[in-house]
């Protein structure tokens, strides 16, 4: 049976009046709110989260925790600070518990040795931190690179997980030998990602375009973030994903799993949506129209809204639980 896909319309945004700055709010009779401030919204995600460490064998790995409802594992992607999906996960935590955590290399001072980390490591540090935290059963978020994980370790205990969603997720991706070089020099220079020659210009040809003009503010936030990322993490990750195949784990997922992908994504173009959806037939897919490849912070309420009513639908007429025992598939393990 083929997978079900659904295209979802983002809510529309009204144009500013003549004269008007492109981020001014609307005004009070229009009936449209204005949109959140990122950097208030991080204030607010850093104040409430609670920070906490585990130990594992690889490397000390950071997590946060907001919420108080089912656990949702929120997977970053290769090159983010958990700043940027503040505006997502205050929504998400509202009903759901969610966590986050820190890659190895993130935090220089983590003790991991990247040049003995493979990719399912990745997937192990995700079972040992549920363990850690006592979850029993969890629901699963990945983002892009993140999207590898959630496959790889929905594909080893489907049963941990009764619902999964990936964004701009693949399970391959292609790199000429050019590139693989710039990796394997990359894991040996000291610095952030800021650093990078021809990081702005790349940024901005694959993603400035994402952002509408009203949301013009969070672009140069989103740079910032992104150069914070330690040269050698990135490129050890990135040359995860150069030597990455996980088609023949495929075959193994019958778990519930949605596949939200921007249809204006240039960083991981439609092709590999495409090749996910038929090497997944039970999946069920979620197009958005006018996104790209960072909607947690180009569309968060959007974002947030789909996860949250895919994972834990309201009941008709009802009100949301927050109860995760109220949900069969979250009773403990």
């Amino acid at each position: 049976m083929p997978a079900a896909e659904e295209t979802i319309e983002p809510p529309p945004v009204s144009p500013p009046p003549p004269g008007a700055s492109p981020v001014d709010p609307p005004s009070a009779g229009s009936g449209c709110r204005p949109p959140a401030d990122v950097r208030r919204e991080v204030e607010r995600y850093e104040a409430a989260a609670t920070v906490g460490a585990w130990q594992g064998p690889r490397y000390r790995m950071t997590y946060r925790i907001l919420g108080d409802g089912p656990p949702l594992i929120w997977i970053p992607g290769i090159a983010a600070t958990h700043r940027v999906y503040a505006l997502v996960l205050n929504r998400l935590a509202e009903r759901f518990r969610t966590i986050q955590y820190a890659y190895p290399g993130d935090d220089p001072s983590d003790g991991a040795r990247l040049g003995r980390i493979r990719h399912e490591h990745l997937a192990d540090d995700l079972f040992g931190l549920i363990d850690h935290l006592r979850l029993g059963r969890a629901f699963l978020a990945g983002l892009s690179f993140g999207s590898t994980v959630v496959l790889r370790a929905i594909a080893r205990e489907p049963r941990r997980f009764p619902r999964s969603i990936v964004q701009g997720a693949f399970a391959r991706r292609k790199f000429s030998m050019a590139e693989r070089l710039a990796l394997a020099l990359g894991r040996c220079v000291p610095g952030t990602a800021a650093g990078l020659p021809l990081r702005e210009r790349v940024l901005t040809y694959n993603s400035k375009p994402d952002f509408p003009a009203i949301l013009q503010d969070r672009w140069p936030f989103y740079l910032e973030q992104n150069g914070l990322t330690p040269i050698r993490a990135l490129a050890h990750r990135t040359s995860l994903v150069a030597g990455l195949d996980l088609r023949p784990t495929l075959e193994n997922i019958h778990a519930s799993l949605l596949l939200i992908q921007g249809r204006e994504d240039r960083i991981v173009p439609w092709r590999y949506f495409e090749e996910l959806k038929s090497l997944l037939p039970h999946a069920e897919a979620a197009v958005l129209p006018t996104v790209g490849h960072i909607p947690h912070l180009t569309h968060a309420e959007l974002l947030a809204r789909v996860v949250g009513e895919w994972l834990l639908p309201c009941p008709e007429g009802g009100p949301c639980s927050r109860d995760a025992g109220s949900r069969p598939g979250l009773a403990p393990a």
